[in-house]
């Protein structure tokens, strides 16, 4: 089995934990606009897409934007996504693909897997 090593240091002491290592790191994520109910602030279009890297960086396309407030609100998400594989297999998140900004009036993104 492969496990990685987490380490937690207190000083003059230092405790390793053995935990079982899943899956093969951070998922590249696609972020996209499928719809905007009435409005959006941020002038988000449909078809609208950013990308979160593996690596933990967000790649925005040029001359493009994203809402600070629907990044916000989709990023606790966004960040378990990309750890998908060390989740349980019934867990929500799997089969969630579709967020909303906190505008209820707002955007819709979808979000799937590259990897």
């Amino acid at each position: 089995m492969d496990f990685a090593m987490n380490c937690l240091f207190w000083p003059g002491k230092l405790y390793l934990k053995e935990k079982p290592k899943k899956g093969g790191g951070m998922k590249e994520l696609k972020v996209e606009v499928v719809e905007i109910k009435e409005r959006c602030g941020a002038k988000h279009k449909v078809g609208d897409t950013f990308f979160i890297r593996g690596e933990g960086t967000i790649e925005i396309p040029s001359g493009r934007r994203v809402c600070l407030f629907a990044l916000n609100s989709l990023f606790p998400f966004l960040t378990a996504k990309q750890r998908e594989d060390e989740l349980p297999e019934d867990d929500w998140i799997a089969e969630t693909e579709y967020l909303t900004c906190p505008d209820p009036k707002g955007v819709v993104f979808r979000v799937t897997c590259l990897d």
